[in-house]
């Protein structure tokens, strides 16, 4: 049986508007997916580590303190 969308493909080009219409939406979705990753994933993460070291830090530096007492 032969494949009726391979017969339509061959006969017809899409239209350039609708081309242009399919890569907006999927630059679209790309930038969508990299602002949500940007704010769910790597600010959050960031944040983190920021606040880990600062602990660290702080624990350290009292540490430091109480030695040259």
């Amino acid at each position: 049986m032969e494949n009726p969308f391979k017969k339509i493909i061959e006969e017809k080009e899409l239209p350039e508007t609708i081309k242009e219409k399919v890569i907006n939406d999927i630059n679209l979705i790309k930038l969508s997916l990299e602002l949500s990753e940007l704010f769910l994933v790597s600010l959050p993460e960031v944040a983190f580590r920021f606040f880990e070291t600062e602990k660290n830090g702080d624990k350290k530096d009292s540490h430091d303190n109480k030695n040259k007492e």
